[in-house]
């Protein structure tokens, strides 16, 4: 197989067959042989049984496949890591999220990009936000934290040197097997969403993933012909769900500096953790009376308290 589409999915019965709905749509990729790896992470409904079953023959390319596995460790850290050991391709597996809607020629310009640009170890696109309903006034402000990214029209490269330093997000994103086998440690200190143990502790692990490429010689590149659509329910939006998720990503905070910038991160611990403590004291009491009523200050002051605490979660 040239490519690989990898949707890594727990309790997805309900989303998956709209993801599979776009992938069998895909154009121009009559040149390119390739397969969707359905990685079901140790789920508890039928989502097995549906993807078993899906009409793909009837419905998609010749050139296409479709794949299920199975991965009991809970967590998309394991569904990832799976999914490069599984993938049929020898070079490329496109990510994508099993509430991700990828336009109809997102595996053609996936893997042209990635062929003709062979210093690149991963890239991601345009990730658009998929809305049930009119967006809250405060959506723009928030976006970032729910995976709805646009970094412009043109492609580039991510600048190790750039601050801050960026890297794409998970969804959407490509990544060579050569390079992650080459760059990524065995275990990372995050291990992802566990969706069953109800715990975002270990999430941002794509970020962390990415962040070792780019130490590496690889390049990390933005692509923006590749683009998805993010579905976000209603639900996505209350004030519980954006607190819960502002403070994931701050406990992920210090094992990304890891990441960025090596074992020297933990002899200058005791810097961080005074200079996140000043931070986290001077935007509280700068926004205090606030914090009910203005959900934007109120997501920002739990990251913070989230990145003061996480050297004691890695």
């Amino acid at each position: 197989m040239d490519f690989t589409v990898a949707i890594c999915t727990y309790n997805g019965e309900h989303r998956i067959p709209q993801v599979l709905d776009a992938l069998a749509r895909q154009q121009g990729t009559e040149s390119i042989t390739w397969e969707v790896l359905v990685v079901d992470n140790n789920s508890g409904d039928r989502t097995a049984e549906i993807v078993q079953n899906y009409n793909w023959k009837h419905l998609a390319p010749e050139t296409s496949r479709l794949r299920w596995v199975f991965e009991p460790r809970q967590g998309t850290s394991h569904a990832r890591r799976r999914a490069i050991e599984d993938a049929a391709s020898q070079e490329w597996v496109g990510f994508l999220d099993d509430d991700n809607l990828p336009a109809v020629n997102w595996v053609r310009e996936a893997f042209q990009f990635g062929v003709q640009r062979p210093e690149i170890g991963a890239y991601g696109g345009i990730i658009h936000p998929k809305l049930d309903a009119p967006p809250p006034d405060y959506f723009d402000a928030v976006k970032l934290r729910l995976a709805v990214y646009h970094r412009g029209d043109r492609p580039f490269c991510y600048a190790r040197t750039a601050k801050p330093r960026l890297v794409p997000a998970a969804p959407g994103s490509v990544i060579r097997k050569r390079a992650w086998r080459e760059s990524v440690p065995p275990t990372l200190r995050l291990q992802g969403r566990d969706e069953a143990g109800k715990t975002f502790v270990g999430a941002c692990e794509d970020l962390e993933t990415l962040f070792y490429m780019q130490n590496s010689d690889w390049q990390i590149w933005h692509n923006p012909k590749m683009e998805i659509w993010h579905h976000l329910p209603e639900s996505r939006f209350q004030r519980d769900y954006l607190l819960k998720i502002s403070r994931t990503a701050g406990l992920s905070n210090h094992a990304l500096r890891i990441a960025r910038n090596g074992a020297r991160v933990q002899w200058l611990m005791p810097l961080y953790f005074l200079s996140d403590g000043l931070k986290l004291a001077k935007f509280y009491l700068k926004h205090r009376g606030c914090l009910d009523d203005d959900i934007v200050n109120a997501c920002d002051l739990q990251e913070r308290i989230g990145r003061f605490l996480s050297p004691f979660y890695v």
